[in-house]
Parts: C-alpha cells; sequence; structure tokens
C-alpha cells in the first residue's frame, strides 16, 4: 500500500486489509476465507498492476559508497521499484513512506552488473555482488541516474538482475503506453555561483527569465549569456510575472512587503519599484483574472500575518502609476497557508485543515470546501495537516491538496470521489502545471494527472523544490551540486529555448553556458576617461571647516549649487571682482616677469592666500569674464558618451547626453599667448585660483607652461575643491582626472 495516512480500509474483527478502491470486492463474510486473503505475487501484464518481486538490499549511504551501505526493503510492484529504509533495530518493520522510486517505465530503465571501474570505493569481495539499475535524469545534457544495490550473496545479485530485465522485456513486449509528461532540461549549472540561494523565478520569454535569491533580483539573458542584478539587493520571497500587464509581482525584504516592477526595468531602464502599501508582513500572493468582461481585469491577493489571524487584502492591477487599487479585505481567523485565484472572479484560500471560496468583489459569502457532513472533517481535524494547493477542475470539482494527502470535493465540500491522491513520499512543496500535480520529495517528484487521479510518472531528481507556481523552473542538487532546470512537457511547445538548432534546422543542444556578470553602468564606463563630464553634488550641505584657518567666517566658503543651473547664485558680486581685480594689478606692478613666471607667481600667489587668508583684502574672484565664457563655451559643448544602462536586456542602450550649462563654470588656467579677445587690455591676465588637491602638480604646471605656451593648459581641482570645474580637454593627456577612479 502506498501512501501516508488513510492506504486503505481494514476490519475491526479479524483484521482483514485492503485498498479502498477494492472494498466492494470484499466477500461479506467475517473473517475472510484463508483462501481468498492470499494475494497471489505477480504482474498483470495487460495492465500493468501488481507485486513481482520483493526483499532486501543495500544501498550507498549519503556521500556515496565510500561511506558505507545502508540496508532497504525493496518492492517491485507496478511497473516500480519503491525502496524503504528500515531501522537498525532488530525485527524493526519498513518505514512507511517510500526512501526511492525508480519507474520501469523510464525510457532510459535498465539493469546490469558493474565493473571495478564502475564501484572504485568499494571492496572487492562486494563487487560480484553489486549491479546497477539506470534511469533518465536530465535530458539535455544527457545525464543519468545510477542506482547502486547490494545483495547479500552473488546469487541473490543474479536473481535481481534477471527478474528485473525480465519485467522490463515484458513492458516492452506488451507495448504499455507511455505516459511520461515531463522532462527535466538543464538551463543552469553550478558555474552561476547565485543560484545555490535561488528563491523564486519567472519565465518573462523564451530567452529571459528572473531570478529572485537571497542577494536579490537577476535577469538572466539565456541568447547572450549575460546575467545583470535589478534594483534592490533584497532577498526575494516570491515572484510572479503577469504577462498582459507586463508587471513583476515580488515578495522581498527583511520585513516582507511586496512590490510591483514593470517589466522594462530588465531593459536597463531606471525604474522605481512601486511598494504596495499595507504589505508588511506578507505571508503569500497571487495573481490572476478577477474578469473576463467588458475588458479583461487582473487582480492581486495579499495575506498578510497578524496576531492569531490573517487579513487578505485584494487589489486591481491598473494602468496608473501606482498600478494598483484597493479594493477590498477580508479577516481570516486563522493564518492562511495558500492562495489561488479561480474562476468567475473568486479566490480560495487553504488553510490548516481546510480550504474556504471568497468573492472579489464580496458580493458571495464565503462557502467552505470541506463540509460539516463529509467524514474527512474529522479526520482532517484530529491529525491538523496543512493546506498545499487547491486545484479547480472541470464541473464544479476541486482537488484538495493536503500534507498528507489530496481529496476530491464538489463545489458545495462533499466528497465527490472515494479515490484518494496518496503519496509515496513526505511532500516538501507541489505545484500544478498542464492538469497535472507536481509532488516534490527529498528524492523525486512525483507527476499525478488531476482528472485522473493516477500516478503518472517519477522524475529522479533529487532535493528539487519549485521557483514559480507551475513548478516548471525548479531547483534539485545533482552530484552534490545546484542546479536550475526547466520542467518541459513532451506535448507542448518549451517555453524557454533551451536548444537551438544548426544549419539544417535539426535541434541541438545548447553548450554549456558560461555567464558574464553585468554589474549596470559600471560594466559599460567607456575606455575615456577624460571625456566624462564631471556632474554637480546634489543635496551638499557645508557641514563644517576641515581646512587651515580660523574658522568658516574668516574662509568665506561657499556652498556649492545643487545643480549647474542654479550656479550664477552663488557667484561672487562684481565689487568683489573689481577688488580683486585692484589686488592682482597691484601685486604685479613694476615687475618685468615673463609669462611663466608671471603664471608661477600667481599660482604662489593664491596658495600663499589659502593657507593665509587674513592678510588679503579680498577673496579671490570666482565670476569669469564674457571672454573666458565664450572660449569655455566650446567645451561645454563637447559631451561625453553615455553610460549604457544594460541590465539585462539584448540590446545595449546610451542615455542622451548632458543639456548645456546656463552658465559657464569658471575657466581653468590659459597662456597668456592668446587670441587679443580673451582677454582684459587694461591688466594682466586672468588669475584663477587653486584648489589645495592641485598643489603637488604646481612645479610640473609650471615647467610644461614655459615649454609650449601656446596651448591652454587645465589643471583639475581634487573633490576637495569648493569651486565648481569643468572636464579637462579631451585633447591633451597631462593632468588626467580622477573622479572616474
Amino acid at each position: 500500500m502506498v501512501g501516508l495516512t488513510r492506504q486503505g480500509v481494514v476490519c475491526e474483527v479479524c483484521g482483514f486489509a485492503c485498498h479502498i478502491g477494492c472494498c466492494e470486492k470484499v466477500p461479506p463474510i467475517c473473517p475472510v476465507p484463508s483462501d481468498q486473503t492470499k494475494r497471489p505475487l505477480g504482474i498483470d501484464p495487460t495492465r500493468g498492476i501488481g507485486t513481482a518481486y520483493e526483499g532486501y538490499v543495500k544501498v550507498p549511504k549519503t556521500g556515496g559508497v565510500k561511506k558505507g551501505w545502508v540496508r532497504q526493503f525493496v518492492v517491485v510492484c507496478d511497473f516500480k521499484l519503491f525502496l524503504y529504509d528500515i531501522s537498525p533495530d532488530r525485527n524493526a518493520l519498513p518505514s512507511v513512506y517510500v526512501s526511492q522510486v525508480l519507474d520501469m517505465r523510464d525510457e532510459e530503465f535498465s539493469v546490469s552488473s558493474v565493473r571495478d571501474s564502475d564501484v572504485i570505493h568499494a571492496t572487492k569481495k562486494d563487487i560480484p555482488c553489486i549491479f546497477r539499475i539506470t534511469t533518465s535524469l536530465m535530458e539535455p545534457p544527457g545525464l543519468k541516474n545510477h542506482t547502486l544495490m547490494l545483495a547479500d550473496t552473488e546469487s541473490e545479485k543474479t536473481k535481481w538482475v534477471v527478474a528485473l530485465s525480465e519485467l522490463h522485456r515484458i513492458l516492452k513486449r506488451n507495448n504499455l503506453p507511455n505516459r511520461t509528461v515531463f522532462r527535466a532540461k538543464e538551463l543552469l549549472d553550478n558555474t552561476l555561483a547565485l543560484i545555490k540561494n535561488a528563491m523564486s523565478g519567472a519565465i518573462v520569454d523564451p530567452e529571459r527569465l528572473v531570478i529572485g535569491t537571497e542577494e536579490g533580483l537577476f535577469c538572466l539573458d539565456l541568447d547572450h549569456s549575460e546575467i545583470a542584478r535589478v534594483g534592490e539587493g533584497k532577498k526575494v520571497y516570491q515572484l510572479d510575472y503577469v504577462v498582459e500587464e507586463q508587471l513583476l509581482v515580488v515578495l522581498s525584504g527583511k520585513q516582507r512587503h511586496l512590490r510591483l516592477i514593470p517589466v522594462r526595468a530588465l531593459d536597463g531602464d531606471d525604474v522605481e519599484w512601486i511598494k504596495v502599501a499595507e504589505t508588511k508582513g506578507c505571508i503569500t500572493f497571487a495573481t490572476g483574472v478577477m474578469r473576463q468582461s467588458p475588458q479583461l481585469g487582473y487582480c492581486l491577493c495579499v495575506a498578510i500575518k497578524r496576531q492569531n489571524a490573517s487579513q487578505l487584502i485584494i487589489y486591481e492591477v491598473t494602468r496608473t502609476k501606482t498600478r494598483h487599487k484597493r479594493l477590498r479585505e477580508v479577516m481570516l481567523p486563522t493564518q492562511a497557508q495558500t492562495l489561488s485565484i479561480l474562476s468567475e472572479g473568486r479566490m480560495c484560500v487553504g488553510y490548516q485543515s481546510g480550504f474556504s471560496i471568497y468573492s472579489i468583489m464580496g458580493d458571495q459569502h464565503p462557502l467552505s470546501l470541506v463540509h460539516p457532513d463529509n467524514q474527512l472533517l474529522g479526520f482532517l481535524a484530529y491529525s491538523a495537516v496543512d493546506a498545499m494547493r487547491a486545484i479547480e477542475l472541470s464541473r464544479g470539482e476541486f482537488l484538495l491538496v493536503f500534507q498528507t494527502l489530496g481529496v476530491y470535493v464538489d463545489a458545495q465540500g462533499r466528497k465527490s470521489r472515494d479515490r484518494e491522491i496518496m503519496y509515496p513520499a513526505i511532500p516538501q512543496a507541489v505545484s500544478f502545471c498542464d492538469g497535472h500535480l507536481l509532488v516534490y520529495s527529498e528524492t523525486h517528484v512525483d507527476v499525478f494527472n488531476c482528472a485522473s487521479g493516477e500516478w503518472v510518472q517519477t522524475i529522479n531528481v533529487k532535493k528539487a523544490k519549485p521557483l514559480n507556481s507551475t513548478g516548471t523552473l525548479s531547483m534539485c542538487i545533482i552530484n552534490d551540486m545546484p542546479h536550475i532546470i526547466y520542467l518541459s512537457n513532451v506535448h507542448q511547445r518549451d517555453l524557454i529555448n533551451v536548444t537551438q538548432c544548426d544549419g539544417s534546422g535539426r535541434p541541438v543542444p545548447r553548450p554549456r553556458r558560461r555567464f558574464s556578470l553585468r554589474e549596470g553602468h559600471r560594466a559599460a564606463r567607456a575606455t575615456d576617461r577624460r571625456s566624462k563630464m564631471i556632474s554637480a553634488p546634489t543635496n551638499f550641505n557645508h557641514i563644517s571647516h576641515m581646512g587651515p584657518g580660523d574658522g568658516i567666517q574668516i574662509q568665506r566658503l561657499l556652498d556649492l549649487p545643487t545643480t549647474v543651473e542654479t550656479a550664477d547664485q552663488s557667484l561672487a558680486s562684481p565689487q568683489q571682482l573689481q577688488g580683486s581685480q585692484q589686488q592682482r594689478d597691484l601685486t604685479l606692478s613694476g615687475a618685468n616677469v615673463t609669462p611663466t613666471s608671471t603664471f608661477c607667481m600667481a599660482a604662489m600667489l593664491e596658495l600663499f592666500k589659502l593657507f593665509h587668508p587674513t592678510k588679503m583684502a579680498h577673496p579671490p574672484p570666482r565670476h569669469p569674464s564674457h571672454s573666458e565664457q565664450r572660449r569655455m563655451s566650446g567645451h561645454m559643448q563637447r559631451t561625453s558618451q553615455g553610460y549604457t544602462g544594460h541590465n539585462g536586456s539584448t540590446t545595449a542602450r546610451r542615455s542622451a547626453a548632458p543639456p548645456r550649462p546656463a552658465v559657464t563654470p569658471p575657466s581653468l588656467p590659459r597662456s597668456p599667448d592668446g587670441p587679443p579677445g580673451d582677454c582684459e587690455t587694461s591688466g594682466p591676465p586672468h588669475l584663477p585660483s587653486l584648489s589645495l588637491g592641485s598643489v603637488p602638480s604646481l612645479h610640473e604646471v609650471c615647467k610644461e607652461q614655459g615649454v609650449s605656451g601656446s596651448s591652454p593648459r587645465h589643471s583639475i581641482a581634487s573633490n576637495n575643491s569648493s569651486n565648481p570645474s569643468t572636464p579637462p580637454s579631451p585633447g591633451h593627456d597631462h593632468g588626467s582626472s580622477s573622479y572616474d577612479s
């Protein structure tokens, strides 16, 4: 009997046990005659049911053969091998749940003896007693699942190999239908480090998918083998993609807030995440269609944790700036465990030992899917099982998936079928895809047909968990390494382009992907660092004075404007300009100096004023002359190449060039040999103020000024300067900026 509970029925008087489906065939005699209590050992070849063989074997412990062997009980039934753990205690019975299931209907199923090279860690006396069972695992890349078994003797091993080979031959000879539905295909292997912390995922298009991890949200471009971070680095617990609304719904952060992300954020656009108010402490959420007419409308249902209760808030997904509108809320007197959107504008909420249906618009009363007259209610209430999912079937029928079994009920909550879905192993998670229920356990994934309730397939991927509600994206462990796989429906077209086509159009598997990580703007920097426009500071406030001098009042420091356009608000007055010019005339009068010495003396004066501000009558001028503005306009028209905002998009984008500022920043030092129109005729050349960051390069600048006096020289101020500066000329290599480091 397969199942975690309610495997069958038993007579209270004589103890005769049978399956639930066999109750009607039991003789109405108690006790049952002994000739009818013995079931024959064998398989019905036409239907593939029955028990053919059973016995004890040993399988490798976790970690491989070198860790040793552990004893298990094996039953060959219904063309499947069930492996049950056995307690080390003497006379211990096998466990109720299955440790591993091997399906003989698998296309790659085979049984054979082993060679010394197959079990290098086994002892020589054990090798003749070891046989191997092979099943499929992942295609592509063609990995197979190998299970080693150790019999007590070599003759016992031969019996196992002959029996299993003969059963498989009978299976092939009778042409029993192939019930394979899903095939595991590798998407990402362990070479991508971030997948080990993957918690959720969604398929955006055949070439792109998003993965939510403990480090944040990432967009993967399978075509270009690129991966890029999207938004903030917050832990992403759950995510869903609403295709028609082009919207990602994300449950993230320590406080488990719900956020909405327009899909254009995956293309590298600077898009702000929309935080849904009042969703702090979100347990889970669900999206779906709330109405079909007059216009298709989607809703977002959120379950929020409250003290000994849950709050259900329903939002409508809109096309406004906030992308959502609150409709109504429902208080649940217990903790919600699962949510799903049903047809006809209904919402199903699962909680411990039960499910209830609510109207999204609030025009109907809540309805419990476990009727009080249902005998199952007492069993569920007594065992206090967790609710995992509710699946809506045709003709008003529902499949209620609990932690221990699946039950069919009608729209009033009464049991609609005697048949129940029994799990062979303890479920870790469930998902629903294309009419099939996928039950994830520690060692495999079981696939059930929801319409018939039949167990149709077993996928031997270990420690698997679904990343989305359909299970098409799943994470598993293969060879002790994490992998993300795509569960492909063999009867439908793939949602992701896992394979490529050669020149003749035949599909070929993709080569092993090596993803390159894109870190937003930093990954797309241009090589010419001198051509970057230095932006004005934002949110700048002068806190305290850290340089030489007696204080901020003597230094007369000015706050920088927050934008270049408002720079004229902090420029010096005309009286300061005139006083400064007179001071320079007095300083340089009567001295017969060369242009080079003039520049060096001016630089020394500026440094002297910086360290001894009390000895100067006026601060240095901050406003350039009109001729300087005309000369610098050519530099300001030269814009740099913008950063490429590539964030998971298949095409790189270039941002627009920054606009020309309304007021040109002060000019940098220039040669006195410039054109006559570049300086005033009544005074010496215009002398700029040098910041402290330019002190180390003073001697070099003076020397270069004497060598080539015909070309303008630019002194780049450091970040410590309070003067706005212009970008250096890209035509010269001297004094390259350090802003881009």
